[in-house]
């Protein structure tokens, strides 16, 4: 037992009272995993694949990179092994969370190594790294509820990449992450105030018969107040008013092969909270504020909660199950609707 005492306890008990500005020490993690060293270790082709993986979307698990790769990984264990390899070799490195439990799994995240590791791929394959360097290294840690946001995303498309697996008819066409916190293409003018949108995510799908669209992934676990959600859809509404969001949206349809480019693109937004009634709740709330924007927002935003995800996690049908809804002008919503099948303007 540690001799730091509990706050409230009496002096006669033979311990210290743990004063109140003690009480950050109670946030650090109770359990920190060891560092994995396997004796021999070698590089496998699919290694850089994996770097990659984990690289764009930062941070992610044992499980969702077996999912990603169940081609090489065959199973749990030989993701695991292969991923204690690769920590050995300096690739991966874990992620210090902050007031999570012994349950809580590995998540992994690309050192400086691994980084360089990817360069040198891309440069013996004559492309160039276009990417920040590595990351700011946090020695006090991250906190859960940065951690679990990052998972999310993650997992959020990763389903999407493994519903268009399942069907012969959809195709993802790129997915980003990084690239957009630094494009210069969303930088933005608000009420005269210079800022920048920073989507969650991006990824760019096709459906045959029907062509592409552009969805932005945005991720709320009950930490934004209405006022910063509010905030977000201004940005979105700047953005895609601008000439710059015009012409991003555009080359990106021309560079797939789109031959009449448009502007065209949704607001995809993920709803979560304590429980599923809490929710429901906020998901109706965002939906009213979603309501009082222009068509240009209005009509692009789609919504959903946590638990509908998951629903469909099993299944592989996130793209294709009615978990969707929308908000039309005076109305909350105008039902669930599947979010290939709606209308591509």
């Amino acid at each position: 037992m540690s001799a730091v005492g509990t706050l409230g306890d009496h002096p006669r008990n033979g311990r210290q009272p743990l004063s109140v500005w003690e009480l950050p020490k109670l946030l650090r993690s109770v359990h920190r995993h060891r560092k994995s060293s396997t004796r021999k270790c070698r590089e496998r082709p699919h290694y850089r694949a994996i770097l990659a993986f984990v690289h764009r979307n930062r941070f992610a698990v044992a499980s969702q990179i077996q999912r990603r790769f169940s081609k090489f990984l065959k199973s749990d264990r030989t993701a695991r092994r292969h991923l204690a390899e690769m920590e050995s070799l300096g690739y991966l490195a874990v992620v210090d969370t902050n007031n999570t439990s012994p349950l809580w799994p590995k998540v992994y995240f690309v050192t400086s190594r691994g980084v360089s590791r990817l360069k040198k791929a891309l440069d013996d394959q004559g492309q160039k790294w276009t990417e920040t360097a590595h990351d700011r290294r946090r020695y006090d840690g991250h906190s859960a509820q940065h951690v679990l946001h990052e998972l999310f995303i993650t997992e959020f498309l990763l389903q999407t990449w493994k519903a268009a697996e399942s069907r012969v008819d959809l195709e993802i066409l790129t997915t980003q992450r990084r690239s957009l916190a630094r494009h210069d293409s969303f930088k933005v003018t608000v009420a005269g105030r210079r800022t920048r949108l920073q989507p969650d995510g991006m990824f760019l799908y096709r459906q045959v018969g029907r062509g592409m669209m552009c969805c932005f992934v945005e991720l709320d676990l009950g930490t934004m107040s209405p006022r910063q959600i509010e905030g977000k859809f201004r940005r979105y509404q700047a953005w895609a008013e601008s000439s710059a969001g015009t012409e991003y949206l555009k080359s990106l349809y021309a560079r797939h092969g789109a031959a009449k480019p448009t502007a065209a693109f949704r607001i995809l937004m993920v709803v979560g909270s304590r429980n599923e009634r809490c929710e429901v709740q906020r998901l109706t709330r965002i939906m009213e504020l979603a309501a009082e924007f222009p068509p240009i927002i209005r009509h692009r935003s789609w919504l959903t909660t946590v638990s509908r995800c998951e629903s469909t996690a099993e299944s592989s049908q996130l793209l294709t199950e009615p978990i969707w809804f929308r908000s039309q002008e005076g109305e909350k919503s105008s039902g669930c609707e599947k979010l290939i099948c709606g209308r591509y303007d």
